[in-house]
């Protein structure tokens, strides 16, 4: 809404006429549409049409729907999980189907090295790991701005590391997942690394540097993950790890006219549609992914159809797992917290500032038993409006159009919790406004708030505020795994003061771990080989995913694919202490600092690889009897005499049953990878082989027997000498650190 700013005085009801028992945004969506505001078309819909997730009972009926263009559909035993397309004229009769349980506006998400590696341990793994930098493993990044042409993705002869890139930004074609978007192949990427101008060749790139940043979210956090080094000298977590990338389409319901609320920030239910693309490409191929994105609304409970979307994806099949940041908001003032009594009332007061050009969302979730009147109070100290339980209320400015709308929704379908939604739109009067919830019945009578996340005029709860349970939108699922954030350039490795801290709304432990997330340098887009200094729990994350690819590797090179489960499980409890103080979970360091080296030591304490056998040797056809009797009977001593001694045998026939496995671009026996990789400057030597080794000393030695015919028994002889030596392993190269300044 343009213009000056509106006055109280100017304020009257507005008749909705609206379906009260739907979601309080989407009664929002239809509300602006029924006065006249236009929606434009968005990346993946048409003018006047929005994105939603549904819950139905029915998928066959609701694809047949003529108002429904269906995107993905996940399973369960009792509903499915629906994403969609629909035009907001039909949300209400959508709404009202019986076998649409629930039905949700998508939600706003947006963004929230040497140090990192460092501290992690994920630079120095141990002796006998398998991982090989995150080889075989695909990870994939859900964020903005990716710079492929950056050293750091690219192999040594210059090709792309990445499987894929889908922007969800551009024109579709008829390949598009869930028809938006264009996906760029390897040979595409790999074309256009050879052009002078890459990003235009292509059609995609990130953004220029503009105003004071340095650099893209996108890039920078997949160079965490799994930079190779090759650019900048830094490498990232997993750094032979194979990369796919999702460049989120920025399209939160754009209206036409001045900016609302979470206009430049991604789409909660086109991230769901990439997870589910970057799994099927991954197909058997281990697969985390990594999303250091997220908002402050939502139930924080877990149940959000999304996050319900998320977790069930990552239990359809091992060797997947996801990494979500917690957030960037623990000293924002975002979150509310108290009691109303029996009877009586609670007053949360929240602060809309002077300079603030746009519209402000909150959200209040209470008990299912209880019930709340939710009343309005100007800066002013005036009653504008108050909703009682089950309806909804509007004021209109001197325009006529909707300047406030408040919410008073009963029985949630998916908690079965009560939440109150309160829309402020631009231009309302600064200062601190008041919600006042009086207790019509009161069984539990708690009752939590939470500001929705606006970079362009963050309104805050008046102090003193409750900074506890301040994770993010997607950040309280049951199967994630989501990562605070501590300074790793401080001996004391200090909780960053913007890490957000759980737990969730339910009570159970979130986040489940923490990561260096502070002044990390990382890859600067556009630069070709130079880094970036970046902050925030979006650059914690990664280094997770990181170390959780690894992990894979290592499970992977030993038979054994791991479910979300054993990966959240290793995570958890082999998390370093002191701090957080032992004993216990830390609302904001979570169960400790990740530690990958002691994950990978129990994946290979628990799954062994025993050292290659050599081939069998082919059973040699039978001899007439007669001619074996003369041979013994002709050198029945002498064969000892004429056979070496093993220390002479040539290492010939060893090196053809050796098979060479790579790590980087240097070599190395398949037996030393096996017994002593490792990241350190050089491999251990591995002990004398047994077993396996005696038996090629005595194909070793039994050629030169052959110049006595048939002396089988001395040949046994030479089978009780010691075996040679296996060869020492040969230096496995490391990545050293670059400086840390920006290059």
């Amino acid at each position: 809404m343009a213009g000056s700013e509106i006055q109280i005085d100017d304020l009257k009801p507005l008749d909705l006429g609206i379906l009260e028992a739907m979601d309080p945004r989407l009664q929002r969506m239809v509300m602006r549409q029924n006065q006249g505001d236009a929606k434009t078309a968005g990346t993946s819909t048409s003018a006047d049409e929005v994105v939603v997730v549904a819950k139905v009972t029915d998928l066959a009926a609701w694809e047949a729907l003529s108002e429904v263009r269906t995107g993905l559909s996940i399973p369960g035993d009792d509903y499915t999980i629906v994403t969609a397309r629909v035009p907001i004229s039909r949300l209400e009769a959508l709404r009202i189907l019986p076998f649409v349980v629930s039905l949700k506006l998508s939600r706003p998400v947006t963004s929230s090295l040497d140090a990192t590696t460092r501290e992690t341990g994920a630079a120095a793994l141990p002796a006998g790991s398998l991982a090989a930098g995150g080889s075989g493993v695909l990870v994939g990044i859900i964020d903005f701005g990716c710079d492929f042409a950056h050293r750091n993705f690219r192999r040594a002869d210059g090709t792309t590391r990445f499987k894929a890139i889908w922007d969800q930004n551009a024109a579709p074609t008829a390949a598009s997942p869930f028809g938006f978007g264009h996906v760029y192949s390897p040979a595409e990427i790999n074309a256009a690394l050879k052009a002078a101008d890459p990003y235009v060749m292509l059609g995609y790139g990130p953004p220029p540097d503009s105003g004071g940043s340095k650099g893209t979210h996108g890039t920078h956090v997949t160079d965490i993950a799994a930079g190779n080094g090759l650019g900048s000298g830094i490498p990232g977590c997993a750094p032979q790890a194979d990369l796919i990338f999702v460049e989120l389409a920025a399209d939160d319901v754009p209206w036409s006219g001045p900016d609302t609320v979470g206009k430049s920030f991604g789409d909660s239910v086109q991230l769901l549609e990439a997870v589910q693309w970057i799994f099927d490409q991954a197909g058997d191929q281990a697969c985390v992914i990594n999303a250091s994105l997220g908002t402050n609304g939502g139930p924080h409970d877990g149940t959000s159809l999304v996050e319900i979307g998320l977790d069930r994806l990552l239990k359809q099949k091992p060797g997947r797992a996801m990494v979500i940041a917690a957030s960037n908001s623990f000293a924002d003032g975002i979150h509310a917290a108290g009691t109303v009594p029996p009877g009586g009332s609670a007053d949360v007061k929240f602060v809309v500032g002077q300079q603030d050009p746009t519209g402000n969302e909150l959200e209040f979730w209470y008990a299912g038993a209880d019930r709340f009147t939710a009343q309005l109070i100007s800066p002013d100290g005036r009653p504008l409006l108050q909703a009682a339980p089950g309806t909804s209320q509007a004021l209109k400015g001197p325009d006529g159009k909707a300047a406030v709308l408040l919410v008073n929704r009963l029985d949630d379908p998916n908690n079965h919790d009560n939440t109150i939604g309160l829309f402020l739109e631009s231009n309302m009067p600064a200062g601190t406004w008041t919600v006042r919830l009086t207790g019509n019945t009161v069984a539990n009578g708690q009752f939590h708030a939470w500001i929705e996340r606006d970079d362009r005029g963050q309104s805050r709860f008046a102090a003193p505020n409750d900074n506890s349970q301040t994770l993010g939108s997607i950040s309280c699922g049951h199967e994630t795994i989501v990562v605070g954030s501590y300074d790793a350039h401080k001996a004391a490795v200090p909780l960053s003061f913007f890490s957000s801290s759980g737990p969730t709304r339910d009570g159970r432990q979130k986040p489940e771990v923490s990561a260096p997330g502070h002044d990390v340098l990382a890859a600067w887009s556009r630069t070709g080989t130079k880094v970036t200094r970046k902050s925030g729990t979006s650059m914690a994350s990664p280094a997770v995913a990181g170390c959780v690819a690894l992990v894979m590797a290592e499970a992977a090179k030993r038979s054994k694919k791991l479910t979300v489960g054993d990966l959240r499980s290793l995570v958890i409890g082999t998390a370093r202490q002191n701090p957080p103080a032992s004993g216990g979970w830390d609302p904001r360091y979570g169960h400790g600092r990740i530690a990958p080296a002691v994950m990978m030591g129990q994946v290979a304490a628990a799954n062994p690889v025993a050292p290659p056998k050599p081939p069998a040797r082919p059973a040699k056809p039978p001899k007439p009897a007669k001619p074996a009797k003369k041979v013994a009977a002709k050198v029945p001593a002498k064969a000892p005499a004429k056979a070496p001694p093993a220390k002479k045998t040539p290492a010939a026939p060893a090196k053809k049953e050796t098979a060479e496995a790579s790590v980087g671009s240097t070599p190395v026996r398949r037996k030393t990878v096996a017994r002593a990789l490792s990241y350190g400057p050089t491999s251990p030597k591995p002990t004398p082989a047994k077993g396996g080794a005696q038996k090629k000393a005595l194909k070793q030695g039994a050629a030169p027997a052959k110049a006595v015919k048939k002396a089988a028994a001395p040949a046994k002889k030479v089978s009780g000498k010691s075996a040679p030596p296996v060869a020492a392993g040969r230096r496995i190269p490391t990545f050293k650190p670059g400086k840390e300044s920006i290059r």
